[in-house]
């Protein structure tokens, strides 16, 4: 059992304790981040068939970043133990996923770390990250990074489109121009703000950035890596499904006024990216892809 000490939980800005006996033990070890669009569902479901990890089901709780939301179609409940509920093995689906790691790499399941992948939490205020990383100070985040247009155009069509189950020429210009730049989609664009807000709290080698060009170019090495950061056996075998897409979007070609809007947008994002990462992207002409 791993309790929660009083001077944390009078901290706590966001996230409600009412039993202070509470076991933080359950509490995840690691999260996927996001943001959206920028292949945390390939990542996602590479992680889940890993022996050695327990994911939450579902795989986004949509927790921390309501928590100053409560009036948001999806904010269910500000209070941990609610979240922690998620991270507990139940006897059918353990039984599920020893059958899958028999199956996938003649081994039983047998998890070491437990992990979630909540897109929305990648730019999530501040304060609600200090509350989390309270909670536990050791925790390791993945955030994955993408060409900030390509990203926008990918959720893009992914909301306009298949959630709203349209056409591409049913979708008005004013609604792609309110889409790309509603506040929070402007958001899930700007990584270095998420970068610095989250290295804010966190050990430095407790954060990890993935670039998604590596899961076309080079998926095996990123996944070998991510299981090195999370310190789990990064055997080849767990590669088995590295080069498969999971969550892709229609294949349209980006209109080039769209390009151009989104460009103007994300300009002096794209060049702080380059200067901090080497990042360099031309604009592309229909990513459509996870």
């Amino acid at each position: 059992m791993r309790a929660i000490t009083q001077e944390t939980i009078q901290n706590l800005n966001y996230v409600k304790i009412e039993n202070p006996q509470i076991d933080l033990s359950h509490f995840p070890d690691f999260l996927i981040i996001g943001p959206q669009r920028t292949g945390t569902t390939w990542l996602y479901y590479n992680l889940r068939t890993h022996p050695q990890i327990f994911f939450s089901r579902p795989k986004e709780i949509f927790y921390f970043n309501l928590l100053n939301m409560p009036d948001f179609p999806r904010y269910q409940s500000n209070e941990l133990a609610w979240y922690l509920n998620f991270f507990y093995e139940n006897p059918v689906g353990y039984l599920w996923k020893n059958i899958k790691a028999l199956k996938n790499y003649q081994e039983f399941y047998k998890p070491q770390i437990r992990g979630e992948a909540t897109a929305s939490y990648a730019a999530m205020d501040v304060e609600i990250i200090r509350d989390l990383v309270s909670l536990k100070p050791d925790i390791k985040i993945i955030l994955m990074i993408r060409n900030p247009i390509d990203r926008a155009w990918s959720h893009a069509k992914l909301h306009l489109l298949r959630h709203s189950n349209k056409k591409f020429a049913e979708i008005s210009e004013q609604d792609f121009n309110d889409f790309f730049n509603h506040p929070y989609n402007l958001s899930c664009g700007v990584y270095t703000k998420m970068i610095n807000n989250w290295s804010a709290f966190l050990k430095k080698e407790n954060f990890f950035i993935g670039f998604y060009d590596d899961i076309e170019k080079r998926p095996e090495e990123l996944l070998s890596n991510i299981f090195s950061f999370l310190g789990i056996d990064n055997d080849s075998k767990y590669n088995k499904f590295a080069r498969a897409f999971f969550n892709a979007t229609e294949s349209i070609k980006i209109p080039e006024k769209y390009s151009e809007l989104l460009e103007n947008i994300f300009q002096n994002e794209i060049d702080e990216l380059n200067q901090r990462f080497g990042l360099s992207w031309p604009i592309k002409q229909g990513s459509g892809e996870t």
